[in-house]
């Protein structure tokens, strides 16, 4: 007997099915920790969580204020290595069960075994979009669990109440995740319930589920200040204006709760299970795998894994990265510009990268830009000194932070103001981060420096950045780069990175002319050897017959450079200055670049 019942419960438990549910969460912690884990490091920059009971009344102005505050809460955890990723699968794993259970008690009869993953698999890949939080995901869960209540009261009446009250409250906690409710109590009373006596009264209750809570987000756009489109369609405060990919969580799960009323199992039943397993494993990976081909940014991960390490001051690692992702675009070189001149060989290694004209030397913060590009743009001033620039786009950036909070913004404004010794401003942003969970003490430590000279005279980041800031300050336009560097120049002479963002600037700008009058005003380093693009450009104004070479002969020029010019030339000019003789041997020198790039302006 006890032999027969163990038969039965080893053909009752689907081992396979468990292997890949296990093998599939594993996976999740894996890509969210490893592939996309600089995007979750971005993510939890995004907002400014306090700890705090105002902060909490804060969620009560917009709909979803339960999931969103349990979602951010949630997000702060991202801080931590493998926080993001941790979070993220357990969320997924209790949508999984949570669904689960739902269909099971729909259905009342067993049901494929990896149906539950299909929201599962939409979520997964909703997620890997920057502008579909995690709350979203948890206001699915908690409408999910408030349909469980709903099918379990067994008094029709009870329900009936229970259904129309709770939907319009889902709406004020999980925003547009009431459907779920809605879509499934209709289906339920339609196909499941036998306490409705007469259809009239079915008719009238189905009416009343799908107009109430519609007419109830409606009649509250007003109070949150949504427009129509928005009140219906609400998931969060960061997709307020949601595509596509950000509903196809909600919609999956929609879709399988009407397939838990089908006939699935007269289906199933003439398949083999193997088969079946084998069949439903075929159409998950179909969806999942293109799915986050199309929504991930692997690219962007990068850049972020550049903007990650430059944050935390090493820049060798952003050096080293640079080489060995060899990207092409504009972000990648503002942060390779940056760690070329942080370490001194800017005007040396310059050509060896990457180089889209000016637009790698500085983020441009105007109208055109999306919101990454603005929060970004502070750095490069902040390391050239120009701190009231670099306060300014740190401003810009908070401002333009999909909820205008950025706790990483928030921490380089401490910092400007304790350099500048606007100590009173820096506090205010140090008593906010305090109450934070875990900013609060890099904020602690950064209290030390106010009112207190003796601590910034022994700190070495404060007294650097002090010995660089402008004297004399002016007027400027946003992105006068040019009018920028050369106050920093005239400022402090000795401010390197300044001049050769100055010169290198002339340079990718291909205007020599500027180039040589600045050099000439700006520049000093002796009797030592010129860095290789100075002397290369230069080379180009003599030999142009504009400069005169004698006014050159205290610095360095290389024979080697010197002989290469004359050689460039002459195949320069044997091939009519066509460039694919030249650009195996001379493609990453200033000479090709000056001659073949092309300069697009908008």
């Amino acid at each position: 007997m006890e032999s027969g019942n163990s038969n039965m419960i080893k053909k009752r438990i689907n081992v396979p099915g468990i292997l890949f549910i296990s093998l599939f969460f594993i996976c999740t912690f894996v890509f969210f920790s490893i592939f996309y884990e600089y995007h979750i490091y971005f993510i939890e920059q995004l907002q400014v969580f306090l700890l705090t009971f105002s902060h909490f009344v804060g969620y009560l102005h917009k709909p979803a204020f339960l999931s969103s505050y349990l979602g951010d809460f949630l997000t702060q955890f991202y801080y931590l290595i493998g926080g993001g990723a941790i979070v993220i699968t357990v969320t997924l794993i209790m949508l999984w069960l949570s669904a689960g259970l739902l269909f099971k008690k729909l259905s009342n009869r067993s049901l494929p075994f990896l149906l539950p993953l299909i929201p599962v698999v939409f979520s997964w890949i909703a997620l890997c979009d920057p502008a579909f939080p995690v709350s979203n995901v948890i206001a699915i869960i908690i409408s999910v669990l408030c349909t469980l209540i709903y099918i379990s009261i067994n008094s029709g009446k009870s329900r009936i109440i229970f259904g129309i009250i709770m939907t319009g409250l889902l709406y004020i906690a999980t925003g547009s995740s009431f459907y779920i409710l809605t879509v499934t109590a209709i289906c339920y009373e339609l196909f499941r319930s036998g306490n409705l006596s007469f259809k009239p009264q079915i008719i009238i209750y189905l009416v009343i589920m799908l107009c109430a809570p519609i007419l109830f987000s409606l009649g509250l756009r007003g109070t949150y200040l949504l427009t129509s489109k928005q009140a219906l369609t609400y998931l969060s405060d960061l997709t307020k204006n949601a595509g596509y990919i950000q509903f196809l969580p909600l919609i999956s799960l929609i879709v399988t709760v009407l397939a838990a009323f089908l006939p699935i199992k007269r289906i199933t039943r003439r398949i083999n299970s193997s088969l079946l397993l084998a069949f439903q494993l075929i159409i998950l990976a179909s969806v999942l795998i293109p799915g986050i081909l199309h929504v991930a940014d692997f690219t962007m991960e990068k850049i972020l894994r550049l903007d990650y390490e430059a944050n935390h001051n090493r820049w060798d690692k952003v050096y080293d990265l640079s080489r060995k992702y060899g990207m092409h675009n504009n972000l990648s070189a503002y942060y390779t510009n940056i760690a070329l001149s942080k370490f001194g060989v800017m005007p040396d290694e310059l050509m060896e990268h990457y180089q889209p004209a000016t637009a790698g030397l500085f983020l441009p913060v105007n109208a055109n830009q999306n919101y990454l590009t603005i929060v970004l743009s502070n750095e490069v001033y902040w390391q050239l000194g120009d701190l009231n620039a670099s306060q300014h786009s740190a401003m810009l950036g908070t401002i333009f932070s999909p909820r205008a909070q950025n706790s990483r913004l928030m921490k380089r404004l401490v910092e400007i103001n304790i350099v500048n010794g606007q100590y009173d401003v820096a506090g205010k942003f140090i008593t906010i981060l305090e109450k934070t969970m875990f900013h609060k003490k890099w904020a602690s430590d950064r209290r030390k420096y106010l009112f207190n000279e003796a601590e910034c005279a022994g700190s070495k980041w404060i007294t650097e950045k002090r010995a660089i800031i402008p004297v004399r300050d002016l007027l400027k336009k946003g992105n006068d780069y040019l009018t920028t560097l050369r106050m920093l120049a005239d400022n402090h002479s000795e401010n390197r990175m300044a001049i050769d963002y100055l010169l290198c600037y002339h340079l990718l700008a291909k205007d020599i002319r500027s180039f040589a009058e600045d050099f000439n005003k700006y520049y000093s380093a002796g009797n030592m050897l010129l860095p290789k693009i100075y002397q290369e450009a230069l080379l180009i104004w003599i030999t142009s017959g504009a400069g005169n070479y004698k006014d050159y002969e205290k610095f360095g020029f290389s024979p080697v450079i010197m002989k290469d010019m004359a050689e460039y030339t002459k195949i320069f000019e044997e091939n009519e200055g066509k460039g694919y003789a030249l650009q195996q041997k001379y493609g990453k020198t200033y000479w090709f670049y000056y001659h073949f790039a092309t300069i697009k302006t908008k």
